[in-house]
C-alpha cells in the first residue's frame, strides 16, 4: 500500500500557490477597472501602484519557481523584488495620504456684503481684486495653475502642480482634490476655480467635467458657491455649451 507522505516543503509549496493564485485574481479584477481608478486617484498614481503590484506578482512568482526549480541566488532574489514592489507600493500610497489631507481653510478677504447669489457660475477671466469684489463678505478658498496673484492677495487657495508643496494638489488626483474642497467649504463660502485649461490638459474635459459637477454638487448642498473662469477661446463649442447648461454666467 502505498502511503503518501505530508513534507513540510510539499504544504509550504501548496501555500505559496494558493497565495500565488490570490494575487493574480486580484490583479486580474482590478485591471478593467483602471479607468475607474485613474479618476479616483489620478494617472501618475495609479501607474506608480501598478508597477508596484506587478513588481510585487514578479516576486511571488520568483518564490514560487525558487520552490520548483531551487537555485541558490533566487533564495535572495524573490525576497527583493517584493521588497521592491512593496516599497514602490507604499511609497505612492503615502503621496494619495499627502494629497487628501492637504487642507486650506478659506477666509474673508475682502469685508462688506456681497450681492451675488449663492450658485455655480462661469466667469471670464478679470483681475483679481474685481473678482473678490463681487464676493465681498465671503470667505474664499481658489483653486489655481497660477498662485502668484492669489498670494499676493492674501487668498487662501490650493495650487494644481505636481511639485511638493504643502498646498499643492496634483492636477490628475482629482479625488483628494475634491475631498480637501469639500472638507473646507461651508455655507460662507465661494470657490473660485482657476485652471480649467489646465484641467483639461491632464485629464481630458469628460474626467474634468464629472469632477466639476461632483464639486457643484458638494457645494451647493453645502451652501456655498462657486466661480468658474473659463476663457471661452480656450474651449470647443460643446464643451462650452454643457458647461453653460450646467453652470450660469456671472452678471457683469
Amino acid at each position: 500500500m502505498n502511503v503518501t507522505m505530508i513534507t513540510y516543503e510539499g504544504i509550504k509549496l501548496a501555500a505559496e500557490l494558493v497565495a500565488f493564485a490570490s494575487i493574480t485574481a486580484v490583479v486580474y479584477l482590478i485591471f478593467p477597472l483602471r479607468k475607474v481608478i485613474k479618476e479616483v486617484l489620478g494617472g501618475s498614481t495609479v501607474r506608480m501602484v501598478y508597477v508596484g503590484v506587478i513588481v510585487f506578482w514578479s516576486g511571488y512568482l520568483v518564490n514560487v519557481l525558487n520552490d520548483v526549480f531551487p537555485l541558490e541566488f533566487m533564495k535572495v532574489l524573490d525576497d527583493v523584488i517584493v521588497a521592491i514592489g512593496m516599497v514602490i507600493i507604499t511609497v505612492s500610497m503615502v503621496g494619495i495620504k499627502k494629497e487628501i489631507t492637504a487642507h486650506v481653510k478659506p477666509e474673508v478677504v475682502l469685508n462688506g456684503t456681497s450681492g451675488v447669489e449663492t450658485g455655480a457660475y462661469l466667469i471670464k477671466p478679470l483681475p483679481l481684486q474685481r473678482i473678490l469684489g463681487l464676493i465681498p463678505g465671503k470667505r474664499v478658498l481658489a483653486i489655481t495653475r497660477d498662485p502668484q496673484p492669489y498670494e499676493e492677495a492674501g487668498v487662501p487657495h490650493i495650487w494644481l502642480t505636481n511639485m511638493d508643496h504643502p498646498r499643492a494638489i496634483s492636477p490628475t488626483s482629482l479625488a483628494p482634490l475634491l475631498h480637501a474642497v469639500k472638507n473646507s467649504a461651508d455655507d460662507n463660502t465661494f470657490v473660485i476655480l482657476d485652471g480649467l485649461h489646465y484641467l483639461i490638459v491632464q485629464n481630458g474635459f469628460e474626467s474634468t467635467l464629472k469632477f466639476l459637477l461632483s464639486l457643484k454638487d458638494i457645494l451647493l448642498q453645502k451652501g456655498a458657491g462657486i466661480m468658474l473662469i473659463v476663457d471661452p477661446g480656450t474651449l470647443e463649442k460643446r464643451q462650452l455649451a454643457i458647461l453653460e447648461r450646467e453652470f450660469k454666467w456671472m452678471p457683469e
